[in-house]
């Protein structure tokens, strides 16, 4: 697939890409799915994983939920997901608090704008980095439980394999900022489903990967010889956040 050179901003959205680069800037500690950010009670509302949907605080600030996802063979330790295809992990991320006035658009414009495939290590990953400069956020709607995206431009895939990460990211990521089960994404007007050639979305069982191997004992090593173990990176400078205002 083509991409194109992208407009400088969405028509209607002037403050849509200044928030999304604000929150590639400033996303902070990338939190895996199952940690306490996304605690489970009786008293919070749950998407379909059972993950706590986005509230805003007295402020109006909110965490915004991000899907990434965990490549087959190289899955981070105690991390939750589910199976997206060809063995990879979606897994549920979260950025730091953020005021905008559309959550949908400003998460689906965040894995867009992110100028970063892998985060990291070892690494989830953003199948949408390659079409940043080709694909672009217009809008969205709710209707019962399902919010439909608006997308125009072009996606770039490289395989199979990342056309179903594409999708599930996008969808998933959707859905969650937006508080409802389900999500159409429209692509100039086009199912995503028909652009990628994909049949449904059909995601698989959640499991959680195994956890890390016990610390070696003080003057030994690890099975790489250093006897460190690699923790998630944190992304950006929280800091930087607080002015940004959808």
């Amino acid at each position: 697939m083509t991409s194109r050179r992208r407009p400088d901003h969405a028509s209607g959205h002037p403050a849509l890409r200044r928030t999304a680069a604000g929150l590639t800037a400033a996303l902070a500690a990338v939190v895996l799915a199952g940690c306490s950010i996304f605690p489970t009670s009786n008293e919070t509302p749950t998407d379909q994983d059972g993950a706590a949907l986005p509230e805003a605080n007295a402020n109006g600030y909110a965490e915004l939920p991000l899907y990434f996802v965990a490549l087959s063979g190289d899955f981070p330790p105690a991390t939750t997901g589910r199976d997206v295809a060809c063995q990879d992990l979606l897994v549920r991320a979260s950025s730091v608090p953020v005021k905008t006035e559309d959550r949908v658009g400003t998460a689906v414009g965040f894995l867009i704008d992110d100028e970063q495939y892998s985060h990291g290590d070892p690494a989830i990953t953003n199948s949408l980095d390659p079409s940043e400069d080709g694909l672009l956020y217009s809008s969205s709607r709710v209707e019962g439980d399902t919010v439909t995206v608006e997308l125009t431009g072009d996606v770039v895939t490289r395989s199979q394999c990342e056309s179903f990460r594409i999708r599930a990211q996008l969808n998933r990521t959707a859905a969650a900022a937006a508080g409802v089960e389900n999500a159409e994404i429209l692509v100039d007007g086009v199912r995503i489903e028909e652009v990628l050639g994909l049949p449904e979305l059909e995601l698989g069982e959640e499991f959680t990967t195994p956890a890390d191997e016990p610390a070696p004992a003080e003057g030994s090593f690890g099975t790489d010889g250093t006897g460190e173990t690699d923790e998630l990176d944190e992304i950006g400078d929280p800091s930087q956040l607080n002015g940004t205002q959808g």
